[in-house]
């Protein structure tokens, strides 16, 4: 190995996440404009009580994470679900995997595109009509900053990370003094608060889905495990950190908001805005303001990430063209870079934020349950494999992992099932497009 290739690689290994840098990119790859555009929502179907569901989601996302955390413990590289699946069922189910994960991921990039160019908006109201060249101008800006290799996104990233934590930790830490002061006005009671005409079960299940909006994007870490520093030790354990300090937040922001302005929730389209103001008076608009168009940029910067790298990853495991996975002298996948951003670019002309945030949320559950069956799989295939983190219980927390994710299914809209086939038959096909030749010779 000649010096110029050990310091090319000294270089691309310093350019990666730490433990510290990947724990920030968890929290950043979360936290984007669900919990400053949300709590109207989740508080709309059982008033107080959401916060009951908020923490049964948050200890689902904790199932899921742990499942994650697990099985990202016996790889070292890119792929997430993809990759866990692969090694635990065969190509044909990792291939299956993969393709509707690439296909999710894209569709929440672009969701979070076109939310983006909305909360630009609301901030800017100059800007009004606009929304989709301010999408477009973000995608473009996102994939040639990719291009340009992980270093520089790395620096974005942490950067708007920590910028928009400022807001979100400031509002978290007024909000603990607060809420004894909320539940003596009332603004807690009654804690059971159902829309007319709903019943329990349909309330919770669709706040429960609203809830699950604001923690879609803890698997990042695992798609992209290839760019972390040692990453079998250091992407559980960042799985993990970043989740429950998300989890603290969300409890404490919507608490607080409840505490602030109770009922007023439902009258107003900035609750957190205001609930700020409350607190700490006019700056706290303007802080939350900010602060959420740059959680939903920061958002933006890790997808941008993601996204080809999952594409990338198929490519890697020669389940599509090896094209795909090729990159340029800054480590970047061009290619994959490319074709994500077409994409983004077609679903931005033909979904708006709200349908397309939706549709990436329910279908994250099919990602989700194939990581918590090869945990169990990939346990069994090795056994004295040391790995950072390994579920306690056995597969208690896996298997109730899955039947809480089937239940988030179905509790949302049963047609998701059928959508789900129709995507698990077109994943199908394009596998014997591309490997229907390994099925002759078998």
């Amino acid at each position: 190995m000649n010096g110029a290739h050990k310091q090319s690689i000294e270089e691309q290994e310093k350019a990666k996440f730490s433990f510290s840098g990947a724990t920030l990119y968890g929290i950043n790859a979360v936290i984007g404009s669900g919990i400053f555009l949300l709590p109207k929502k989740i508080y709309s179907g059982l008033g107080p009580a959401s916060l009951a569901v908020m923490f049964g989601v948050a200890v689902l996302v904790m199932l899921l994470s742990a499942c994650l955390a697990e099985t990202a413990g016996y790889f070292d590289k890119n792929g997430g679900a993809m990759q866990y699946s692969k090694a635990a069922f065969g190509d044909f189910v990792g291939f299956n995997v993969g393709i509707l994960g690439w296909a999710v991921t894209v569709i929440a990039w672009a969701a979070m595109l076109a939310g983006f160019a909305k909360i630009f908006i609301i901030t800017f109201p100059a800007f009004e009509g606009y929304n989709l060249p301010i999408s477009i101008v973000m995608l473009v800006l996102l994939s040639l900053m990719n291009i340009a290799g992980l270093k520089t996104s790395k620096m974005f990233t942490l950067t708007a990370t920590v910028a928009k934590l400022i807001p979100i930790v400031l509002f978290s830490l007024f909000a603990i003094f607060f809420i004894s002061g909320g539940v003596s006005k009332g603004n807690f009671t009654p804690f059971l608060q159902l829309e007319s005409g709903s019943n329990l079960f349909s309330a919770i299940s669709s706040t429960a889905v609203y809830i699950f909006y604001g923690f879609i994007g803890f698997e990042t870490m695992s798609i992209v495990a290839g760019e972390m520093r040692n990453p079998e030790k250091n992407v559980p354990r960042a799985i993990l950190g970043s989740i429950s300090i998300v989890s603290v937040l969300y409890m404490l922001i919507i608490a607080g908001t409840i505490a602030m302005i109770g009922g007023h929730i439902m009258q107003t389209d900035a609750p957190v805005q205001d609930a700020f103001v409350e607190m700490i008076g006019p700056i706290g608009a303007p802080l939350v303001s900010y602060g959420a168009l740059i959680s939903i940029a920061g958002l933006n910067i890790g997808e941008s990430i993601m996204v080809p790298r999952f594409g990338a990853a198929l490519a890697d495991e020669k389940l599509l063209p090896a094209d795909l996975g090729k990159t340029n002298s800054k480590n970047a996948p061009v290619i994959a870079i490319i074709i994500s951003g077409a994409f983004a670019f077609l679903l931005l002309l033909s979904g708006s934020f709200e349908s397309l945030a939706t549709f990436s949320v329910v279908f994250r559950f099919f990602q989700y349950i194939p990581t918590a069956l090869a945990a169990i799989k990939l346990r069994k295939m090795y056994p004295d494999k040391k790995v950072t983190f390994r579920v306690p219980f056995g597969p208690v927390i896996p298997v109730l992992a899955v039947v809480i994710s089937i239940l988030m299914i179905a509790g949302d809209n049963l047609m998701n099932f059928v959508w789900g086939a129709i995507g698990l038959v077109i994943a199908s096909g394009l596998y014997f497009v591309f490997h229907g030749d390994k099925l002759a010779k078998k």
